[in-house]
Parts: structure tokens; sequence; C-alpha cells
């Protein structure tokens, strides 16, 4: 299928009777690798649809082109990355071409101008665009931004436009230590209204928690949302994300020593669990892929969430996924947030009827900011960096650069693993003292076995 962009092949709408739209669907395609290895790669296209008289018809829209562009590193952007671009864009035409057409009177791309990207970014910003219209961060838009930048630019090579060339561009360089020059086109839209970024409404993201707070988030989960108890403990002692972690298998964990009584290797990679969903964030993706070590913070609580997890939960739909969700299928990454916003709003309930003043405190900071499932792997970073002796021990740790090849080999010392297990000391002695108003109703051990109460689907 050719997609290659040229003045010649871009869709102009004959509006008559017709209905169009822009969309996105995704495709796999097999590839045999010189080893013979079997590889399914998954692409994302910017599909038109056409609605005649109730009978749809899609096409493949030539600006996919753009979304798969080369990186210069060799290969094409990201799976993950391809769908944030293309909801960016088809957004935007959605909105110029087709929502606004009597405003902007515009029947094809090629007659886009500087001034339309501009009054989309302020309508972007003051709605979101999406279903609620809720207004959006300033960060948010400026990233919008720079992918409509070089969506134009890329237009604008291809001698697409009428009325926008390559000349009409502003470039801001960059030098690098080799001397070579980075040329990147400067935003051409200009009196963009951003957002007010000074509204008393918005919460501050934050990224970490108290640290004598992690223990009982995690045995918060293991009571009320347990079939994401590892999970949330594989992110604070692993940076595992949300999208990697629906994607481990069973046989991708291998633990070391008895039952992970010292930690845990996870193989990550795409193994597209749920290729009945169509949306790609809801499969959840796998940044890079690695094998991620899981510290032994506790030996004891480690082997009894994956006891218990393993014992509990296993997929009934041939996935050998390790989270599951209630019906038994590989659990989507929506599914994964939405027990950890179930765990979330129990662990806020929870300190905030502790007698403790402090434990008080704790549930209000934590109730008015903006933290989600990404906090996990906050959390474990923060950790790391704490004793860190340089940032390629923090990069290695995280999975940023260099994977863990063994659980005890962190950038060729065993000082870090000695180090980590200290700090669990301290913060199991910190646990102790405020445990009484924390964990509430019953004793920590009995409660470590009444693992499966409370649980909703």
């Amino acid at each position: 299928m050719n997609t290659n962009l040229n003045n010649n092949n871009i869709v102009e709408f004959n509006r008559i009777k017709i209905e169009y739209k822009f969309l996105q669907e995704s495709i796999k395609i097999n590839r045999t690798l010189v080893n013979g290895e079997e590889n399914i790669e998954e692409r994302i296209l910017i599909m038109v649809e056409q609605n005649k008289n109730g009978i749809r018809k899609r096409v493949v829209h030539p600006i996919t082109e753009f979304i798969h562009r080369a990186l210069k590193r060799g290969g094409i952007p990201h799976i993950k990355t391809q769908n944030q671009v293309a909801n960016y864009i088809i957004n935007f035409l959605n909105f110029i071409l087709i929502e606004q057409h009597h405003i902007y009177k515009l029947n094809c791309i090629n007659e886009l101008r500087f001034e339309h990207g501009t009054e989309y970014l302020t309508a972007y910003g003051q709605t979101g665009r999406n279903k609620n219209n809720a207004p959006v961060q300033e960060s948010t838009v400026k990233r919008c931004e720079k992918y409509l930048t070089e969506f134009y630019y890329f237009l604008a090579k291809k001698n697409v436009f009428k009325y926008i060339s390559v000349d009409d561009f502003d470039f801001k360089e960059y030098t690098y230590d080799d001397l070579s020059m980075n040329r990147l086109p400067e935003s051409p839209f200009y009196a963009v209204k951003y957002p007010d970024q000074n509204k008393e409404t918005d919460k501050k993201l934050i990224h970490d928690i108290p640290l004598e707070l992690i223990i009982p988030l995690i045995q918060t989960a293991l009571s009320y949302t347990p079939r994401i108890a590892l999970g949330v403990a594989f992110g604070c002692f692993g940076g595992i994300r949300t999208g990697e972690m629906v994607n481990i298998s069973r046989t991708g964990l291998t633990p070391s020593g008895d039952f992970g009584r010292y930690g845990f290797q996870v193989k990550l990679k795409n193994r597209n669990f749920r290729s009945d969903l169509k949306s790609i964030s809801g499969r959840g993706t796998t940044k890079r892929i690695r094998r991620q070590g899981v510290f032994p913070f506790n030996s004891e609580l480690l082997q009894m969430l994956y006891k218990n997890h393993i014992k509990s939960f296993k997929a009934t739909d041939g996935s050998n996924a390790l989270f599951v969700n209630a019906n038994g299928n590989a659990m989507e990454k929506f599914s994964y947030e939405y027990y950890f916003s179930k765990l979330k709003k129990k662990f806020l309930q929870l300190l905030g009827e502790s007698d403790s003043p402090l434990v008080k405190n704790y549930a209000i900071e934590l109730s008015g900011a903006k933290w989600n499932s990404h906090i996990c792997r906050g959390i474990f970073s923060n950790l790391i960096a704490k004793d860190a002796e340089n940032v390629l021990q923090i990069m290695s740790a995280r999975g940023d650069r260099n994977p863990l090849s063994s659980l005890s080999y962190l950038n060729g010392t065993q000082k870090m693993l000695d180090i980590l297990k200290d700090n669990y000391n301290d913060m199991y002695v910190e646990l102790l003292e405020t445990e009484k108003e924390i964990l509430y109703e019953r004793d920590i051990t009995k409660k470590m076995l009444g693992i499966n109460k409370g649980e909703n689907n």
C-alpha cells in the first residue's frame, strides 16, 4: 500500500451529499526476520471516512506518511508515538476542515494557512477537544504545537501547500560537540492564547509520596485491589510502567530465590495480549524492550504478594498474562488504571480517618495533588536517586539506558543493592511508628492473609 505524499494525491472533499471525517486505524504486518523468527509490526494509519447516504467507506490518507517518517537512528517512531501524533493531526484536521468548514471554507489540506493552526491551538487550550470540553495545560498545547509545526513543515517540503513554502519558516539551530548543526523549524503559529496556568483549580502533579507511606499503599492494594497489588510493588520497587505491566507474561517473570525472595527479573516487551482492542492506549505498550530488575526491599512481602497472585489470578483466555481482569482475560491498561484509581480513593479515605494529625495531613496533601499509577515509578526513581553515586546508576535501575542483567548487578557494584536493603529497614521502622493509625481494624499479619476482601469485579 503506497501512502507516499505528493501534490497530486491529496484528497479534496466533494461535500455534495457526502460527509467526511478523519480517524485512525491500526494494522498489523507480519514480517519474517533474517533468523527465521516471525515478527508482528503494528502501525497507525490516518484514514478519511466518507459517509454517503449511510454508506461508509474508508480510505488511507497519504498524510499517513508523516507519522511513519524515518528516525535518525533508523526505524520509525514507536507505536505509542504514532498514536499520539495521529491524534493531534486528526483532531486538528477535523476541526478546521470538517467541524468549522462553515467558517474557514476549506475543501483540501493544501489550502491550510498558518492562522488555521493558531486558531486551532487556542481552541484546543480552551476546550481540550475532549468529551468534557475541559481545558488542558499549557505544556499539552505546546506539545501539540510542536507536532503541528513539524506537520506543516513536512507538507511544505512536499510542496503540498498553495500558500505556504519552506521559505516561510524560521529556524532555530542547535550546536553539538561534534560541531554538526541540527536545524529545526520554529513554530509559525503566532499569538496562540495558551491556557491560564494560575488557576487555583489546577492541582500540582506529584511523582512521589512520603517514605513511610509506601508499604501502607501496597498493603491497601493487597486488601482492596489485590489484582494489581503485585503490580504496585513492581512499580515501587522496579519502576515498571503501567503500560509495561499489562504486557508481562507469567513466563516473562523470573523470581530470584524461593518465590522471589531476592527479587525478580522481568522481561518487558510488547506482547499484544488484547488484539481485540483497537486502541493502542487501551492495550498498553512497552516503552523499551529490556529485562527489568525488581529489588527485594522486603523479601517476605514480595514472596507473599507473588504467591497470592499466581494462585488467585490466572488467565483463562490462553494469553498467559500475569495481570488479568475479572473475566480472566489479559488486563488492559484502562482496567489497571481503574483499579489504581479505586486504590487511591480507598488509601486517601483510610489516611483521612486516622486519629494521627500527621497522617491526616498526609491525606490532605495527597488529596490536593494530582497523581495516578505512574507515581509508583516516581517512588522507585526517588528511592534510587537518594543514594545513587552517579546518574548512570539511576538510568540503569530505571531501565532508561541499559537493562539490568541480574538483580544484584547494577553498573558493576553490589553496593547499590545493599543500600536499597538498608533503605527498606529505615522505611519499615517509620512504618511501625504510624502503623496503628494507618493500617485499619485488623492486625497486619491477618490482613495480609485476607487478600480478596473488598474487590469489585
